[in-house]
């Protein structure tokens, strides 16, 4: 025990001589003082017996002499001493002797003492059947009696047989459910996990705590030899991802960064256990192997939450594994030679990272893309290549539902609508099943303005949120755009000095074979798709087309009709999508969209079967729609060479049916092309009570340098009271406005198309 020293008693000190008082100079007394200056209002009769010679100094307090210090020699300055528990004699100075309680007098007869006594040794949880020594003592529980002999646990896992036989002075009607017991080990059988018991009385003993040291193990090394390690005891250290109360224990699911792995902790079935761990904490964790669903899974013995530093540099080391794991394919080949590719190899190597690494991190992944044939062809892409790998690396055997959601947007860019929904159910889920929050990828959206709300909402609750569109951002300053200060990656040709050419099918599919090579074969036909849908030009698309048709008639020839196909079938692919798109609306369409866009190869004769159904119905609403639709186009010749042609698709088409205004507009402005030639500027403007739509010819754009999206910006700033907003590429897009404004925004807007002028 630590006392006071009883030298300086606790002061640490000791006074080796003394020195007269400077002040008194050894008298003890001070000699000059006055009373009526320190005893002011007291009466003479109190002050009349106070003359000057009897105040003591106030320095020496009397005594004439000052005490000089220095350390005492037998506490060593500490002030404390250790003394014996046992017989109170000082052992040493504290702090030297601080972990001694016996001096040695007595250390010596408790030593001798411990000879005459046998070890009975206390396992805890952590110890198997391998720790069981024969020979030795161990103390354990009565949990069950038969007439050949009591069953005795030394935990909740070790359990071995008590026969009368290897009784001594101890009958079996002596026992009962719940006894105490100290028996000895006879013969082992861990592989077998039995143990023979023998009982002998014990004077004296000694308890000894057996606690057993459990190296740490990596889970990757646990789940490669999980029906080998199972039953035995592991010890793991890793990253609290998801906590799922069942009815029974509570499920954390936890990673090291090499792997996930279940741990199962039961208190009070439907209780939840440890309450103090939260999603992100660092836990140490020693368990038992055990096999669920066929899968790894820990049942706890002992959690610990760990803080501080110690957790601080456990989660760099696997934020450093994931990140190791999570490379993608960077120096991929891409299926087409591009310089725009090739300049956006980094930006797309980042956002390839960032899905892998959201998976290896256990966050669900959202896929919002536009409702069109190029935005299903981009999500699906990037579906195809991320679901196995959620498969793969995440432990939950439905993982694939539970942690990826692919979601169309209607309009061309995030809506508040869109972030409302994907936030409610992301927040919902993390209440409910302990989830993290997502990862949210924007393709064939997310680049303009008009998305900055909904990102700036979800980037309000710490959500990483990825771009990767073709649409024209705005203007561009040293590779950036406005919105990129709202978010993590972005993907964009016009970042790169490219155009919208490079849709996002292309781009979408390109980063999928980053994520995961394996799933070329089953996508690399989806660009020819989407840039045929989306109506690109240039040689990279004329490439894609060619690499779809051959992929499509190869598999039509082993899986299909053995038809032959040319890029008119691709065109009937792009507006069955678009007709199957209307009416799956805000639904993902799994399964139907792998089928239309034939990613589901080895049933790729329904792929054919089903395009030829809806491109037939299609067709029909198509040309009901231009029986009512092109009567009414206005068609004008204008002075500067731009043939104008306007059409009130309130009054003069179909509604709530396909095809809808945009798609209506595409089809009237196709009609026009097609008696005038690609090669005339024309401008189609379809309008209805607050909104219009626009289509252009190419020579519009590169002759008299046509951009939607800067007509747009100039309607905002002329006709502010109209909050003019849209957008979209250059020749193609949307704006809307207030209904009565409507004459105003669309008379500006062709004033606009009258004075422009072609390049000299």
């Amino acid at each position: 025990m630590i006392v006071k020293c009883p030298i300086c008693e606790g002061t640490g000190k000791k006074i080796v001589r003394y020195k007269t008082c400077p002040v008194c100079q050894g008298t003890g007394y001070i000699d000059e003082f006055s009373p009526k200056q320190h005893m002011k209002r007291v009466s003479k009769r109190v002050t009349y017996d106070l003359d000057y010679g009897e105040i003591p100094c106030p320095k020496c307090k009397g005594e004439g002499k000052i005490p000089i210090y220095d350390t005492c020699d037998f506490c060593g300055g500490s002030g404390k001493v250790v003394k014996c528990d046992r017989c109170g004699a000082i052992i040493g100075k504290y702090p030297d002797f601080k972990d001694r309680t016996l001096c040695d007098k007595c250390l010596k007869e408790e030593e001798e003492r411990r000879k005459g006594l046998r070890n009975v040794y206390v396992f805890d949880e952590v110890a198997t059947y391998y720790d069981v020594e024969p020979g030795k003592f161990y103390k354990g529980v009565v949990t069950r009696i038969e007439k050949y002999g009591a069953f005795i646990n030394l935990n909740e896992k070790i359990r071995g047989l008590l026969r009368p036989r290897d009784m001594v002075s101890l009958k079996l009607d002596d026992l009962k459910v719940g006894d105490e017991i100290i028996v000895q080990a006879v013969d082992v059988r861990p592989e077998k996990r039995e143990i023979d018991f023998r009982y002998i009385p014990l004077s004296t003993y000694d308890l000894i705590q057996f606690e057993k040291e459990v190296p740490v193990s990596k889970i990757k090394d646990i789940t490669e030899n999980l029906v080998e390690m199972r039953d035995q005891v592991v010890h793991i250290i890793g990253e609290v991802v998801q906590i799922v109360q069942t009815p029974g224990p509570t499920i954390f699911t936890v990673t090291d960064g090499t792997d996930f792995t279940w741990v199962a902790a039961l208190e009070i079935a439907g209780l939840r256990a440890h309450p103090e761990v939260k999603v992100g904490d660092i836990i140490d964790v020693i368990g038992r192997v055990n096999i669920r669903e066929g899968r790894l899974q820990i049942e706890r013995i002992k959690l610990k939450k760990l803080e501080g530093e110690e957790a601080e540099k456990i989660k760099k080391e696997i934020e450093e594994e994931i990140d190791k794991r999570a490379e993608p394919a960077r120096d991929i080949k891409f299926l087409v030679e591009s310089e725009v590719l090739e300049r956006l190899r980094s930006r797309m190597a980042d956002v390839a990272k960032r899905i892998r690494k959201a998976v290896l991190d256990g966050r669900p992944i959202i896929i919002r893309h536009h409702a069109d044939t190029d935005g299903y062809s981009g999500g699906l892409a990037l579906e195809k290549a991320i679901l196995p790998i959620i498969d793969k690396f995440a432990i939950d055997v439905d993982a694939i539902w539970h942690f990826f959601k692919r979601r169309p947007s209607k309009a061309p860019f995030y809506e508040l609508e869109d972030v409302t929904k994907d936030l409610v159910y992301s927040i919902e889920d993390s209440l409910k099943f302990g989830q993290k929050l997502p990862l949210i990828v924007l393709i064939d959206n997310g680049s303009t303005h008009e998305d900055i709300p909904a990102i700036s909402k979800a980037k309000a609750y710490g959500i990483e949120v990825i771009v990767i569109d073709h649409h024209f951002p705005g203007e561009v300053k040293d590779g950036k755009v406005e919105v990129d200060d709202y978010i993590d990656a972005h993907v964009n040709p016009y970042l790169v000095g490219g155009d919208s050419n490079l849709t996002a099918g292309v781009l979408g599919t390109e980063i999928a074979r980053m994520i995961n090579p394996e799933v070329e074969e089953q996508i690399k036909h989806l660009p020819g798709i989407a840039v045929v849908a989306d109506h690109a030009k240039g040689r990279e698309v004329e490439e894609y087309i060619k690499i779809a048709l051959n992929r499509i008639n190869e598999l039509s020839q082993k899986y299909g009709k053995k038809r032959k196909y040319d890029r008119e079938y691709l065109e009937k692919i792009s507006l069955a999508m678009d007709f199957e798109a209307f009416y799956l609306r805000f639904m993902d369409g799994k399964g139907i969209v792998d089928d239309i866009l034939g990613t589901n190869i080895k049933e790729f004769g329904r792929h054919e079967e089903l395009i030829d159904i809806l491109y037939e119905q299609a067709m029909k609403m198509v040309e009901r729609q231009m029986k009512a639709v092109i009567p009414a186009l206005k068609t004008e010749f204008l002075e500067n060479g731009i043939i104008l042609n306007t059409l009130d698709v309130e009054k003069y088409a179909h509604k709530f049916t396909f095809p809808p205004p945009g798609k209506t507009t595409g089809f009237a402005h196709d009609y026009i092309v097609k008696k005038y030639g690609e090669d005339k500027p024309i401008i189609t403007l379809s309008y209805g009570p607050d909104f219009g739509v626009v289509r252009a010819t190419d020579p519009v754009h590169e002759k008299y340098d046509f951009n939607l999206n800067l007509i747009v910006k100039r309607l905002m700033e002329e006709i502010p009271e109209a909050s003019v907003d849209g957008g979209g590429h250059e020749c193609a897009g949307s704006l809307k406005f207030v209904e009565g404004y409507r004459d105003k925004v669309i008379g500006r807007f062709i004033e606009i198309i009258r004075e422009m002028k072609p390049r000299n």
